[in-house]
């Protein structure tokens, strides 16, 4: 099996960089392009650090609830579960055996409390507790949004568009909320057109047909997600219209083909997700931790600060 010095001299850095990171330490500065070439170089060749051999057999249960389209639940287990591996336990779908437990979504305290009865090594991802009694990480989803209006009035941006989809899944609706909170945002800097607010339903076709009906395309567009976006690049290429667009992405990189891209669930969001767990499940911290996250604009290359030109 490759070790650090392989690791190093692959990714151009010192087998000091290579351990620091592997073993997360927190006092290192580097590039998030470094950290993320780093751990994909260990996961392409199998290297474990000493204390991952150690504790591998660890599980982490993770609990979804209904906030994307069925399926995503497999897909979001297997992109993470590489990352999970090299943080030292399995993530698994499966409550049996699990000594930690993440827990995404709206849950009720019922819900919670059957979780905490699993483990009391607990985070809750997007929902924030009262009683301190478990981590959780909230996501901030209305600087997210703010981000999008901001870049687009940056941009001296007069007409805007949102080209979205509903998903209705159990006792939810896929898609509300964002359509909502851009609707608002719109009209509260005067863009908001009805011609050209849109919503279908969460898929290609969608995107599409919304795109296609309508009379003239906005200098912005806001795409609800990465399915609805596939429609509405093709759209806007039979059109000829090459306006801006930002698609609203939750969980997985490379979804989005074209124009720039408003990541939710960054990886630096699950690398601390996977920290917080370990060091509750290894005793390294009692007290609970509640943490903020903005999601990332971005044009797949380099990340757009608030109100940043490219």
């Amino acid at each position: 099996m490759a070790g650090i010095k392989d690791i190093a001299k692959s990714c151009g850095v010192s087998t000091a960089t290579v351990s620091r990171v592997l073993n997360e330490d927190p006092t290192l500065s580097v590039s998030f392009e470094v950290r993320a070439a780093i751990e994909a170089e260990a996961l392409r060749v199998g290297y474990k650090t000493p204390r991952q051999r150690k504790s591998l057999q660890s599980k982490v249960m993770l609990s979804l609830s209904p906030i994307d389209k069925p399926g995503f639940e497999e897909k979001l287990l297997a992109y993470l579960e590489p990352s999970a591996r090299m943080s030292g336990f399995q993530l698994t779908l499966s409550p049996e055996g699990a000594e930690g437990v993440i827990a995404l979504g709206e849950f009720s305290s019922d819900e919670i409390s059957y979780f905490q009865s699993i483990s009391d090594s607990l985070l809750l991802i997007n929902n924030l507790g009262s009683d301190y009694k478990y981590d959780s990480i909230m996501i901030d989803y209305s600087n997210a949004e703010k981000q999008v209006i901001d870049y687009f009035l940056s941009r001296n941006i007069k007409s805007a568009g949102y080209i979205g989809g509903l998903y209705r899944r159990a006792s939810a609706v896929i898609g509300k909320r964002r359509a909502d909170e851009f609707r608002n945002l719109l009209d509260k800097n005067n863009l908001l057109r009805s011609q050209w607010f849109r919503i279908g339903t969460m898929d290609e076709i969608s995107g599409y047909r919304e795109t296609m009906a309508m009379e003239t395309i906005p200098e912005g567009i806001i795409i609800s997600d990465p399915d609805t976006a596939r429609g509405v690049f093709r759209a806007l290429e039979e059109r000829h219209e090459s306006p801006i667009t930002v698609t609203y992405n939750n969980f997985f990189p490379e979804a989005v083909e074209d124009g720039l891209e408003l990541r939710i669930f960054t990886d630096d969001v699950w690398h601390t997700a996977f920290r917080m767990i370990s060091e509750k499940m290894k005793g390294e911290r009692q007290q609970s931790m509640n943490v903020f996250c903005p999601a990332r604009l971005s044009d797949n290359t380099a990340s757009l600060k608030q109100g940043e030109n490219q």
